[in-house]
């Protein structure tokens, strides 16, 4: 995973000061005995009937309840028993009271939530929401409530060594907690500032260059307003690396491959469809799988939760199946406000308006608490408050803090649909974060359906690339894409859809949707794939999402072959491994090594004499623009940014390459680089961090593959030099002509707590590709039971 933040190495710190965290605090009685009860029966307080829970091999829970309310009483039970630190931990994330737990370091993260205002937020979806829906979460918040008035001392280790006790679970932690899910899905404004701070360093003309298939005219923007906005974007930027890390979910650029196949190109006659969310990957997963059926058939359900939420986000039902991507809808526009000398209010078309303001008080561990001001014009909350003595007031626009977002409607809506017309419909109410679906039914039909609210500008004509003022009225949110006019299509000709986070229509679509899509790389692969398909079975779609095929670094491959000069022996036979390599970045491999390696150095040497080292790094660190900017580079011998000696720069990086890899392995012979000793994945939990905690919670490291845009993702962050942060969050492949032949795998286990069988038993399976069986009919669940635990009223 990523580099230890700010906020990990507090806890450490707080950690290290307990000696040897008191012996472990006496291993066998406080972790052995730590585990929940998973036979047997539990009385509880808050059921209306008996309540089923069956649980696989792999620790996935089946539910079985009569009714609604006592199937998401129980679900909230079982995230409880198995994840109840995760849970608790995003919702103080996304509250803001982190530093309740680990003192001021934890201040970033809860100003800025705090100025966010992600709670108030919350508060107000709540009176939005359909009484079903809110009796939904009711019940899930008192099964949790339940599971902690029971667990004496069996909570996990988490709040043992940290000294604390949860509090009890409510609604409105459950929206707050789908709020931080569509932050990390939705948050382009860091693009925007990454864009500022090029700007300031460089032409117009040069930027957009760096902004592949920008979906506008070449608008010259107010040169001096730009500039004078760099400084603080660099700023913002540095202040938001430590509290966008406190949880994997609030982690930007997060992809994912969704794609079906109809009937005509399957072994079976019905569609079959596969799904693979790439998110931030820790220690416990993200996901959490789960079955909800009820004796009315009115739920019957299973697939992938997000603890913290009831229901099912990705899976199938007895009638259909879906599968998301993240759309990456332009969702968040930043405003350059002017504020009055007293800072109280902000001139708007020519009058001035009063600020919004509100005090935040921050309890802070070992320190007095902190007092918030916090302002908003009609734009939203002013970001750049976060900053001491900020010059400039930046206020964020962003859907997700519009009232009446209703994610947990639409997710049970979802879970309830029969057919095409039901699932649009629930679709409909799925307008945060945006998402490409997938769709496939029992009666042969396949679709795709994209969702959110995406916002209609007034004037677009910098496309949502850079701050715009907040003053002059120009650049308002007119309305939102009506979702009939979304990109939508059922039973296409070629029988199959695939979403990989690429742009879903043509340059004749006559909305804007977002300049935010990632590479082509991995929809054209899948496409291919599909394409050429004909009896495709569950195993073939297994076989694609294991693929570790790298288009781009071919292509790059091959010009380092054609044009490169090295001059040294090691260099050569770096070469000559290129000439001969197939682009499958498996982790035995040492040219995926130089390949990737190779990449990153023509990009500096491309960029860095213009923008300078600090911004090309802030460039580097966005996930898109530098993979589709080095294939138009690599297409045109002439661009200006090859500085007239194209052949120069690759040999250059070439041996940058070389020598970087030799370095870091220790070994001059090309032949024994390999990518998995850069590329490794070490699933890692936060008190992983102290030295006797680390083989406690964490595993790894595991070489693996991929890069970002190979279909079997292994995407790593550029602050983290090659070391795999995000990849497949969850695979599940769902086969509508057998529910029970469907299959799925999650990262590392269904359980949070270090020393169940289930905290790491999936991780060996994932790395390999390979599933565990996805049982849905009621023989099938109760055939593949190893525990059965009953919750009595």
């Amino acid at each position: 995973m990523r580099r230890i933040t700010k906020i990990v190495l507090v806890v450490a710190g707080i950690l290290i000061a307990i000696p040897v965290v008191l012996g472990l605090i006496g291993y066998f009685t406080l972790v052995r005995g730590d585990q929940p009860q998973l036979d047997g029966e539990i009385k509880l307080d808050g059921l209306t009937a008996p309540v089923t829970i069956f649980r696989d091999g792999s620790g996935l829970p089946h539910i079985i309840a009569e009714n609604p309310q006592d199937l998401f009483f129980a679900q909230g039970f079982v995230h409880a028993q198995d994840r109840l630190w995760s849970m608790e931990s995003a919702r103080r994330a996304a509250h803001g009271t982190l530093s309740e737990l680990i003192g001021d370091r934890g201040l970033d993260n809860d100003r800025f939530m705090r100025v966010l205002g992600m709670t108030e937020s919350a508060e107000a979806d709540w009176t939005a929401l359909d009484a079903e829906t809110q009796a939904a979460l009711e019940a899930y918040a008192a099964g949790v409530n339940a599971y902690l008035a029971q667990a004496d001392d069996k909570l996990p280790l988490e709040f043992k060594i940290l000294g604390i006790d949860p509090q009890p679970w409510t609604p409105v932690d459950s929206l707050v907690f789908g709020k931080l899910v569509a932050w990390g899905l939705s948050n382009n404004y860091k693009d925007e500032l990454v864009i500022t701070q090029i700007a300031g360093a460089t032409s117009w003309e040069n930027v957009i260059s760096l902004l592949p298939d920008y979906p506008g005219p070449d608008v010259i923007p107010d040169t001096n307003h730009t500039e004078s906005l760099s400084d603080m974007a660099v700023a913002l930027l540095a202040a938001g690396s430590g509290w966008q890390a406190a949880n994997p979910l609030a982690r930007p650029d997060q992809g994912s491959n969704a794609w079906v196949a109809g009937g005509s190109r399957t072994a079976s006659g019905a569609p079959l469809l596969a799904n693979d969310p790439h998110q931030g990957l820790s220690m416990p997963s993200l996901w959490y799988e789960v079955g909800l059926h009820t004796e009315d058939g009115v739920y019957d359900v299973v697939g992938g939760s997000l603890p913290g939420l009831p229901g099912v986000e990705i899976g199938h039902n007895g009638r259909i199946a879906w599968g998301v991507t993240n759309a990456r809808p332009d969702v968040q526009d930043l405003f350059v406000e002017t504020l009055n000398e007293a800072g109280t209010q902000y001139q708007f078309q020519g009058e001035w308006r009063d600020l919004t303001v509100r005090e935040e008080t921050i309890l802070v561990k070992g320190s007095e608490p902190v007092v918030l001001t916090v302002r908003s014009s009609h734009h939203g909350p002013l970001v750049s408050d976060v900053l001491p003595d900020s010059k400039e007031h930046l206020a964020l626009r962003w859907t997700g803090l519009d009232e009446g977002r209703p994610l947990a409607q639409a997710i049970l809506m979802l879970n309830r649909a029969q057919n095409w017309d039901e699932f649009r419909a629930a679709v409909q109410f799925w307008q945060l974060p945006g998402m490409n679906f997938v769709y496939a039914d029992a009666a042969g039909n396949i679709g795709y359906q994209m969702s959110g609210a995406v916002p209609i500008r007034a004037n677009n004509e910098q496309f949502g690339l850079l701050p715009v003022s907040g003053a002059d009225g120009q650049h308002e949110w007119t309305g939102f894409i009506p979702f009939e006019e979304l990109p939508s299509a059922f039973n296409s000709e070629a029988d199959f859809f695939a979403s990989a986070n690429n742009r879903p229509v043509g340059p004749d679509y006559p909305y804007f949707l977002s300049h935010y899509f990632q590479p082509p790389y991995r929809v054209a692969r899948i496409s291919e794939r599909l394409r050429d398909g004909r009896n495709l079975t569950p195993d073939d779609f297994a076989d694609l999402q294991a693929d570790w095929y790298s288009g781009i670094n071919l292509q790059l491959a091959q010009t380092l072959t054609a044009e490169g000069q090295p001059s040294g022996e090691t260099g050569q036979a770096a070469q000559q491994l290129l000439a001969e390599w197939d682009g499958r970045m498996t982790p035995d491999s040492p040219t995926a090594a130089l390949s990737e390696a190779a990449l990153w150095h023509i990009l500096r040497r491309a960029l860095t004499p213009e923008l300078g080292a600090e911004t090309t790094e802030a460039y580097l660190s966005l996930a898109a623009y530098p993979y589709m900017f080095l294939q138009n580079l690599l297409d045109d011998p002439d661009s200006v940014w090859w500085q007239g000696d194209r052949a120069g720069i690759l040999t250059a990086a070439l041996e940058d390459a070389v020598d970087e890899l030799s370095a870091a392995t220790r070994e001059e012979n090309p032949e024994k680089w390999t990518w998995g000793s850069l590329h490794a994945m070490t699933f890692a939990h936060p008190l992983g961090s102290v030295g006797p905690l680390a083989p406690i919670f964490n595993r790894g490291p595991f070489p693996t593959g991929g890069n970002w845009n190979t279909v079997n993702s292994g995407a790593y962050y550029a602050d983290s030099r090659y070391a795999m942060g995000a990849g497949p969050a969850y695979r599940i492949i769902s086969d509508p002509a057998d529910w029970d032949n469907s299959r799925s795998i999650i990262p590392t286990g269904q359980s949070g707590r270090p020393f169940s069988p289930y905290y790491d038993d999936q991780i060996e399976p994932w790395l390999a590709v390979e599933y565990h069986p996805l049982p849905f009919t009621r023989p099938a669940i109760e055939a593949a039971a190893e525990n059965t635990l009953q919750l009595i009223p």
